[in-house]
């Protein structure tokens, strides 16, 4: 290897940190004309209303609070199946936590008051989907919210529990002087339609004497601290929060720390909204066809020069305005998923969900990497030799372009002794030196790029493998042997990267080089320091996957020696 595959190297990993950041923080093109002529409307038809429409809502919800008094005692409820446990409070008819039941989803447990994880790594709980205090009733999931109309409608509304079966649970809402009557029920999904979901079915019904009118919607939320949004392309990834739309073709992401508070999209066709992490989807998808929108907001607190500290991001599918005459009444229904990103199982799911998993640029070559890994996981079961069973494939694959780039180099430290006789040669007149040499390389049918091209083909394929891997939730806690019990996290005794880091050295014993010694020690020392700090703090199935590289790329060289000994003789 010489000074030019370094700098490819190098390059390559610098173009892929702008993959990252660009695939990471990208939006869907809108209509942009479209969305400003709507946001224009609004904002005049909120100047129309003015302060005097203001005045009348707050009156009466202070009026609607007089009248409510003490509240009632908080009761809770709850559904569970073998994938998780579901807890619905009668404040707000909302959820208070939705609990993964499978031992490989746990996590470091959460203090509801800071908003910080235990400093005690050692102690799990199960994952909750509800990630926002569950005691701040506002920020709760599944909120059936009115938006316009039905002034007087509390939002701290505590709803009855009316009925409880092993398979839904029924809230009931009356309001007095209010002229609705709002039920809301909870039920399992059929075992058929997939795991982690759940039906909301919302029924309005008007019993008061007149026609009345409003705009509603019901919200998914999530939390994210600036303590778990650090990290980057070279260190561990950062647990981060973003709000989803999908409107008909396009996905948009609202990250936590978004500086516009709130978003609402153009479009009556949304197929889903929700929150998501690395691992996790909260996401609500309508029931029905009933034209929908999405809206997503950012509630941030900053301090006092501007820095994020912590979020609450809100989103909502809306409907448009219901007009409900005496007596009669309106459904709102809306299908959730609460549980991890599986490619696969959203894909079943349908509506799209599988979008929310990121994959970056090279999302089809990660797809069929992600095929292979979960077809050698189900004959192996253990998810790290499925790791190297991948490993061995992806090198049969790129062999002859790595066995080209072996040859080229070796070619090269061949004619190094003529290339140094023509840099003597012609020192001081760069453009005959260059003539010359490539004079030379012509001469003996060697292509000075030969160890370089390859290895740009090769990049796509390692930048799709180290999304995948950092992407699936397949990897969450899954063990591999001894000391590694978390694929998707660290190596905690930093074993496997030292290791790795080893072999990357020995590697570089064997690799000709063809470059003068300056060159030679910096690629044998740096190289192998640079690649074992980096996989210091990323996921060790990552760690896995250079490893066994590596190893591979030595016995491939061994092989390569010993053709050319056999040759010389």
């Amino acid at each position: 290897m010489d000074w030019k595959i370094l700098i490819v190297v190098v390059a390559g990993l610098l173009i892929f940190g702008l993959f990252q950041l660009c695939s990471g923080d990208e939006k869907a093109d809108w209509d942009k004309n479209r969305i400003e002529q709507i946001d224009e409307k609004e904002k005049q038809q909120e100047v129309e209303k003015g302060d005097e429409r203001r005045k009348e809502k707050n009156t009466a919800l202070e009026k609607a609070r007089e009248i409510q008094g003490e509240r009632s005692p908080e009761k809770t409820a709850s559904l569970k199946t073998d994938d998780f446990k579901a807890v619905f409070s009668s404040r707000g008819g909302a959820l208070r936590s939705f609990e993964l039941l499978d031992r490989q989803y746990m996590e470091v447990p959460m203090n509801w008051k800071s908003g910080l994880r235990s400093e005690d790594t050692a102690k799990v709980v199960p994952v909750n989907m509800v990630t926002t205090n569950p005691d701040y009733e506002l920020n709760n999931p599944f909120r059936f919210e009115i938006y316009e109309g039905l002034d007087g409608i509390l939002p701290e509304s505590d709803y009855e529990l009316v009925e409880k079966t092993a398979n839904s649970i029924t809230f009931r809402y009356a309001q007095p002087e209010q002229p609705v009557v709002i039920l809301k029920k909870f039920e399992l999904a059929q075992e058929e339609s997939g795991p982690f979901q759940i039906w909301l079915t919302t029924q309005v019904t008007n019993v008061g004497d007149e026609t009345v009118s409003f705009m509603a919607g019901v919200t998914q939320t999530g939390y994210q601290h600036q303590s778990e949004a650090g990290g980057g392309m070279f260190s561990r990834q950062p647990n981060l929060l973003s709000g989803l739309c999908k409107h008909g073709q396009d996905l948009y992401r609202e990250p936590w720390n978004s500086e516009d508070a709130l978003k609402k999209f153009s479009g009556l066709d949304a197929r889903f909204a929700g929150v998501e992490t690395n691992y996790f989807l909260s996401a609500m998808i309508p029931g029905d066809d009933s034209p929908t929108t999405c809206s997503a907001y950012a509630d941030v607190k900053r301090d006092r020069e501007g820095t994020p500290l912590y979020g609450i991001t809100r989103v909502a599918l809306r409907w448009g305005e219901t007009e409900l005459q005496p007596g009669s009444s309106r459904v709102f229904k809306v299908k959730s998923y609460l549980g991890p990103k599986r490619y696969q199982l959203l894909q079943t799911i349908g509506c799209d969900l599988e979008e929310s998993v990121d994959y970056g640029w090279f999302a089809p070559i990660s797809r069929v990497l992600l095929w292979l890994l979960f077809a050698f996981q189900h004959m192996v079961v253990n998810w790290g030799v499925a790791i190297i069973l991948l490993t061995l494939v992806v090198k049969l694959v790129l062999l002859p372009l790595t066995h080209k780039s072996f040859k080229s180099s070796d070619r090269m430290k061949a004619l190094k002794p003529e290339v140094d006789k023509i840099n003597e040669k012609y020192k001081d007149d760069a453009q005959e030196k260059q003539k010359q040499t490539m004079a030379l390389y012509k001469q003996h049918k060697v292509n000075p790029l030969g160890g370089c091209l390859p290895m740009l083909l090769q990049m796509p394929i390692w930048f799709a493998l180290f999304r995948t891997l950092r992407a699936i939730p397949e990897l969450y806690r899954a063990e591999f042997f001894g000391w590694i019990h978390d694929l998707s996290s660290p190596d905690p005794y930093y074993i496997t990267p030292v290791v790795m880091g080893g072999m990357m050295f020995v590697q570089q014993l064997f690799m000709p080089m063809a470059g003068d010694n300056a060159q030679a020690k910096m690629l044998k020392y740096f190289m192998p320091i640079m690649f074992t700090a980096m996989m210091l703090f990323l996921p060790s199935g990552l760690t896995l996957y250079i490893l066994v590289n590596t190893v591979l790329s030595i016995l491939h060289q061994l092989v390569i020696q010993r053709m050319r000994a056999k040759a010389a003789k």
